[in-house]
This record gives C-alpha cells, sequence and structure tokens, in this order.
C-alpha cells in the first residue's frame, strides 16, 4: 500500500510513503513544526482501476 500525507490547510501532497506508521509519524511532525496552525491527514492509495495491457509484442 501506498499513503500519502498532505497538507489540508493549503491542499499539497507533502510525501508519499510505504508504511503507515511513518507517514502518520511524518504528519504529526508536520503538524507540530507548524504549531498546528496546519492540518495534515494520511490518506490510503487504494487501486479502484487498472487500463488492460496490449498484449502484442513490438
Amino acid at each position: 500500500m501506498t499513503f500519502r500525507v498532505i497538507n489540508l490547510t493549503r491542499g499539497e501532497i507533502v510525501a508519499e510513503l510505504h508504511g503507515a506508521v511513518q507517514a502518520k509519524q511524518l504528519a504529526d511532525t508536520l503538524a507540530a513544526d507548524h504549531q498546528y496552525r496546519e492540518q495534515f491527514a494520511v490518506v490510503e492509495l487504494v487501486t479502484i482501476y487498472e487500463t488492460p495491457l496490449n498484449q502484442e509484442r513490438t
């Protein structure tokens, strides 16, 4: 799985990480660094659709 740390206040993606624990720690650290004036979220990315691949080889 992939987890995004997002600054909700600014609407910016801050990081993409493979571990939920590390993403939460980063979100908490960033919130503290910004003196809790900005809000951060950890979002789990889930694949809901993949396009098919062309089976022909060129």
